[in-house]
């Protein structure tokens, strides 16, 4: 049966639709949900718009596609919101069914479950998810997982390219920052989310790293020169990377290739990120896939396989 699963994640939206295991529809739209989501938690009303409109557009594409059945989850910007609940039901008139906002345990364990979907052995292997509003380590062995459905070890955190971006404004690339300035913000900003990931270093000695998310995605194509499912990179990719967008204005790192006009300002912020998270679980060297969360909940008994809505 073919189905279909929207993900509404702090920085982007996303649609996955499957036949079987045969990819019909993928794709992405920076609606950035969790914009400015302060102390009071309550959603930016252009964020809501610019979110219901892409979920409205997933579920035509989702028609086209022959899908008869749906389901949304919700991340990070929905577990801190308190308009969750009112978000919900103008999703659910879209899709017939309001988000299934998961915990960060979740997000990571389903990102796991779709970044070692092909893989088998008794290697234990770490899967980085870092999105814009929390990173999610999940470690186990992808036979494991599978067979009980639960990896054995899952942290979140909050903190994500998004919310560095937003707490350390600069990095967003209002202009180019000359050598010092640069130093500055980067030792800054690496503190600030060193100390949010700290306990990462409680996870080392696994056999390998995959890392997931739209920041990864990114950096891989720029270092390939177009992204390949399974790209290599280490810690120097991502120092050489952060450097180059910092000495960039915003307007200038969008023409760069192979970035994203929705992903040029929070790109920095991610990538310190996932070097940061690097440097704890004592890493060097990781690998990026395409396949993440959207790919485990789909192809998982959490799916919840609601009839697809008929078209107005």
């Amino acid at each position: 049966m073919t189905r279909a699963l929207i993900a509404i994640g702090t920085n982007s939206t996303r649609l996955l639709v499957l036949d079987g295991l045969r990819r019909l529809a993928a794709e992405s739209r920076g609606t950035r949900i969790g914009q400015g989501l302060g102390a009071d938690g309550t959603l930016a009303p252009d964020a809501r718009e610019r979110t219901l409109a892409a979920v409205g557009d997933y579920v035509a594409i989702a028609r086209e596609r022959g899908a008869r059945s749906i389901d949304v989850v919700a991340t990070s910007a929905l577990r801190r919101t308190g308009d969750a609940a009112a978000f919900g039901a103008e999703v659910a008139q879209l899709t017939g069914i309001g988000p299934r906002v998961i915990s960060g345990a979740e997000e990571a364990s389903f990102s796991f479950l779709g970044a070692t979907a092909a893989r088998s052995g008794e290697r234990e292997v770490a899967v980085l998810d870092v999105g814009g509003g929390s990173s999610d380590l999940a470690i186990d062995t992808p036979g494991h997982a599978r067979e009980v459905g639960i990896v054995r070890r899952t942290i979140s955190c909050e903190i994500g390219a998004v919310r560095l971006s937003e707490r350390h404004p600069a990095l967003l690339g209002a202009g180019p920052l000359d050598e010092c300035e640069r130093t500055a913000l980067e030792m800054e900003a690496r503190r600030d989310a060193r100390l949010v990931l700290a306990a990462y270093a409680k996870h080392r000695g696994f056999d390998e790293l995959i890392v997931v998310g739209g920041t990864a995605f990114t950096a891989a194509a720029m270092v390939a020169n177009g992204m390949r499912d399974g790209t290599a990179m280490t810690r120097d990719d991502c120092a050489h990377l952060i450097s180059a967008l910092l000495a960039r204005g915003l307007e200038e790192r969008k023409r760069l290739p192979h970035i994203r006009p929705q992903r040029a300002d929070i790109l920095p912020a991610g990538l310190i990120v996932i070097d940061e998270a690097c440097k704890l679980l004592d890493v060097d060297r990781f690998t990026v896939s395409e396949a993440d969360l959207l790919l485990g909940y789909l192809t998982s008994p959490a799916f919840r396989s609601v009839v697809l809505p008929p078209a107005p």
